[in-house]
């Protein structure tokens, strides 16, 4: 976190490339996976994560304080997507309803559940993944895999925390009717070692 704060101030004042290099080695990878849980479209989500590095260096002397530049990105690059998605619904005449109806498409990765004497657990678990909605997919990704707090979900999600809080234990207590509770704390504690493996 101080290295990213160190970078960010970096670029802004210093107009130093090398921080924007740092920026992009370091969330690249994550920025595109979590583009990928809005749009399956991968030549729009690599737009968008390319035209985020380039606004961040053409616009880096007026960009704002932050303290927490992987919640930053993150916000801006979801903002993009939905902003493309919409303004291709206009286009083609869609609607603008396509963003309500714009699901996360979280699955959960292979690597979290792979001994095969767990194959009915993980069954269990996609099974239930598929009836949650969007937005609880999304709560349970960005709180558990990515390890923000409800306040961040709730700035990257633009809702309220409370709204946070709810759409969490609503898809947690999904989870758990299906689920039990046991294999709920070993999956939660799984994608936590690994987004921890993944950083």
């Amino acid at each position: 976190m101080e290295q990213d704060l160190h970078y960010w101030k970096s670029l802004r004042e210093d107009d130093d490339a090398s921080a924007l290099k740092y920026f992009y080695n370091q969330y690249i990878k994550l920025l595109y996976k979590y583009g990928y849980h809005f749009c399956q479209d991968a030549n729009m989500v690599e737009d968008c994560v390319q035209d985020l590095f380039l606004r961040l260096w053409e616009k880096r002397s007026g960009l704002g304080d932050t303290n927490n530049v992987k919640l930053y990105l993150m916000v801006a690059l979801k903002r993009s997507i939905y902003e493309k998605v919409k303004k291709g619904a206009k286009t083609s005449n869609t609607g603008d309803d396509v963003i309500e109806t714009f699901d996360t498409g979280f699955t959960m990765e292979e690597s979290i559940i792979t001994s095969e004497t767990e194959q009915i657990n993980k069954e269990k678990l996609l099974q239930t993944l598929e009836h949650l909605s969007g937005r609880q997919k999304e709560v349970i990704y960005l709180r558990f895999y990515n390890g923000f707090s409800p306040e961040e979900v709730s700035e990257v999600m633009n809702i309220s925390n409370q709204s946070v809080r709810n759409l969490q234990a609503s898809a947690l207590k999904k989870m758990r009717n299906n689920m039990g509770d046991s294999l709920i704390l070993i999956v939660i504690g799984k994608i936590i070692v690994n987004f921890l493996n993944f950083l």
